[in-house]
């Protein structure tokens, strides 16, 4: 009774602190490394910021830290913190992150139910201003190098103390292994015979010569080598690499739709608008930063199963990542539910390996694609009710393909709702908590917090044994050999 009685006071304890932590009322001390000419604009980011939090309207999807107001950060963005030696390189990560906190800002005025004192345009102003000042300020970057943000794991420490972590692994892990092979199971199981086809119908007129020559040029700026493409680039090649979608339907809750608030301020997914939401990320490829493209589907349900089936509830989704070479052509296709839930990886080029499997870490699910023959599209196959990846394979068109709406991942981030105000689908832990599941009774001995439920990118934890993130920076350079 007195060690249960101590895990619930921590439960209550840790569901507090893993709130974003508050901005102290002094943080003097912390901005120090800025010239005395622009810190008053420091102080005016964090004032902001600080009302971002006591109005509850935090963005998580980056992190923020007071020590660089004008910044924000992913995995990807600190990994390569390191390597930041010359200045054309310092120039380039520094306009990625700045670009990357200019849209947070955005997307947490919008959300700010009181804007009272506060001017978009105002802070916007600040916010170059320091960026001008630090390009070359020997000070700013030797700061950087010393004390770099460091990015939260999504695993929590002391659940998996509580939970007997040693022992709660070895008894799961059979049950793992066994789910895994049920999953691969149905890649040669037949397809349901109500099945439907999406598509993006209207491509982008794109060739490899053209994709191939974006690539180059992209990467002769900078001694990182890095594609970062125009938005407009970007949105072509998203456009010209979709995915087609078979989704197996027996209900509407295998119809992807579109997320929005409902009168009552509750989200839904709105079936009669099929929607594709996407986005961009980079990755560590064994000495190369590559491209990625995002795409995700929602669904209202995951159909329960059993009366009392702990995997079911309200949302479902999709996140499926298409990784470029360096050249721009597909490269390696993974995909997870928006749980962090079900990783699958598969080898689009012949000329990657797998490497060998870490024990410490649950392994994904690995395939290799057989190589394309004269067809262009990759075609993902989805089961019914549980949405399940059960087929990846290059297809022709299809003529009979129902259209994919295409919306920016980052709408999700702020989404109308009544009375002219905006709300981000995730709350400030980047979780979509009207999603929970009963899982997260049994599985949170993983140290996963809340398994089962939807959240935001940069949130997902994809190993129960082990750790690992979906946006790790190196997280493929470890699943393949280097070609």
């Amino acid at each position: 009774m007195r060690l249960m009685a101590l895990i619930i006071i921590c439960f209550g304890i840790i569901s507090c602190t893993s709130l974003p932590e508050p901005i102290p009322e002094t943080v003097s001390d912390q901005l120090q490394h800025y010239p005395t000419s622009v810190q008053n604009c420091a102080f005016q980011l964090v004032d902001f910021k600080r009302a971002v939090q006591q109005q509850g309207v935090q963005d998580a999807q980056l992190l923020w830290t007071p020590r660089y107001p004008h910044l924000a950060f992913d995995r990807f963005s600190v990994s390569l913190i390191p390597g930041l030696i010359s200045p054309q390189s310092k120039k380039q990560w520094l306009r990625y992150v700045a670009r990357q906190a200019e849209i947070q800002r955005k997307v947490e005025f919008q959300n700010l139910p009181n804007k009272a004192g506060f001017q978009l345009g105002s802070n916007e102003e600040c916010a170059q201003q320091l960026t001008a000042s630090t390009i070359n300020d020997r000070q700013f970057w030797l700061h950087l190098q010393q004390l770099p943000p460091t990015i939260p794991s999504d695993y929590q420490s002391w659940q998996r103390v509580f939970g007997l972590y040693p022992i709660s692994k070895s008894l799961a892990t059979p049950s793992i292994d066994s789910e895994k092979k049920r999953i691969i199971s149905g890649f040669i199981q037949p397809l349901h015979d109500d099945n439907v086809t999406y598509a993006v119908t209207e491509k982008s007129p794109l060739n490899q010569q053209e994709i191939h020559r974006w690539f180059q040029q992209a990467t002769q700026l900078t001694p990182l080598s890095w594609p970062l493409l125009s938005d407009k680039q970007i949105a072509r090649l998203a456009n010209h690499y979709a995915p087609e979608f078979l989704i197996e339907t027996v209900s509407l809750d295998d119809k992807p739709g579109q997320l929005e608030y409902q009168r009552n301020g509750q989200p839904r997914v709105n079936t009669n608008k099929p929607t594709l939401y996407v986005s961009q990320s980079y990755t560590q490829f064994h000495g190369k930063i590559l491209l990625q493209l995002n795409y995700s589907l929602w669904f209202a349900n995951r159909t329960a199963k059993a009366s009392l089936d702990p995997y079911a509830g309200q949302f479902d989704g999709i996140l499926v990542r298409l990784t470029l070479d360096s050249q721009g052509k597909p490269y390696i296709l993974d995909s997870i539910h928006h749980c962090g839930c079900y990783h699958m990886v598969f080898a689009l080029d012949q000329q990657l390996a797998f490497a060998k499997r870490n024990t410490n870490i649950e392994a994904p699910i690995t395939m290799r694609l057989h190589p394309k023959q004269n067809a262009q599209t990759l075609r993902v196959t989805f089961t019914n009710g549980d949405h399940m990846v059960k087929g990846v394979h290059w297809s022709h068109s299809s003529s009979q393909a129902r259209h994919l709406n295409v919306l920016n991942y980052q709408q999700l981030r702020s989404m109308p709702i009544q009375g002219g105000q905006y709300k981000s689908l995730f709350d400030e832990q980047g979780m979509l908590m009207a999603s929970k599941r009963l899982e997260r009774l049994y599985l949170w001995p993983f140290g996963v917090k809340s398994p089962g439920t939807m959240r935001q990118v940069g949130h997902h934890a994809i190993a129960f044994i082990g750790e690992r993130h979906f946006d790790d920076a190196y997280v493929l350079s470890e699943l393949f050999l280097k070609p």
